[in-house]
């Protein structure tokens, strides 16, 4: 007897039953969409933001630590932006003591500003700021003096070398010398860059970044040692 009735009931509430399911599909149906959009929207946002990822090294003489180094690398759609923040403190007849700030600005693979600043116990040292022309680049110093650099493109920075292996890069920009120098190749992974005044740094690498950093000057030394990424 209840089947009967049931089917009774469902032939006599046939229009309102279909309409009360085209109705409940439609609210999933539109529940689906909202959730689709919601998340299209917040990997947009994330795109629109950007992605920072940070570097931290420790520089060592003797093996004992002097100082570090902190590297910011932040990326936002074509424009990779990389700072360079250090502070250095050690004895030898003295207390020595050098800071510095360096940065460098990439637009699609091609660098359009770069700056420096560096200070030796307190005494300001170098200040010059590089940014891409027409046909070149213009250098600009801390006493307002303009100077051309005949290079129609940089593709590879002095801190670049700290977060990706040079394969396939032959020279890098120094904003100390306002040029570019050669990078060689030692060995696999590991390469050499020697600075217009004489003095060189090795870099080892290791997944693509480099992970140990020898620094030889005449009266200077070290270790630059990867920490940590994060």
């Amino acid at each position: 007897m209840l089947p009967v009735l049931i089917i009774l009931y469902l032939k006599k509430n046939r229009k309102q039953l279909k309409q009360s399911c085209l109705n409940l599909l439609q609210h999933k149906f539109s529940i689906i969409i909202f959730v689709l959009l919601l998340t299209a929207c917040v990997a947009i946002g994330k795109a629109a933001i950007g992605q920072t990822r940070h570097y931290q090294y420790e520089v060592k003489k003797g093996g004992s630590a002097i100082g570090e180094i902190n590297i910011t690398h932040s990326v936002a759609g074509p424009v990779n932006s990389l700072l360079l923040v250090s502070d250095i403190r050690y004895r030898l007849l003295f207390l020595f003591t050098a800071k510095s700030k360096e940065e460098v600005v990439f637009t699609n693979g091609v660098m359009t500003y770069s700056s420096i600043y560096r200070e030796q116990n307190g005494d300001k040292k170098i200040q010059t700021k590089t940014r891409k022309g027409l046909s070149g680049y213009i250098i600009e110093k801390d006493d307002n003096m303009k100077n051309e650099l005949n290079i129609p493109a940089i593709y590879f920075h002095t801190i670049s070398l700290y977060i990706t292996e040079p394969a396939g890069y032959r020279a890098v920009y120094i904003d100390k010398f306002q040029q570019l120098v050669s990078i060689q190749n030692i060995s696999a992974h590991h390469y050499k860059v020697v600075f217009p005044d004489g003095n060189y740094n090795e870099y080892f690498y290791q997944g693509g970044v480099c992970k140990t950093i020898k620094v030889s000057q005449s009266f200077f030394n070290a270790e630059i040692e990867l920490k940590k990424i994060y």
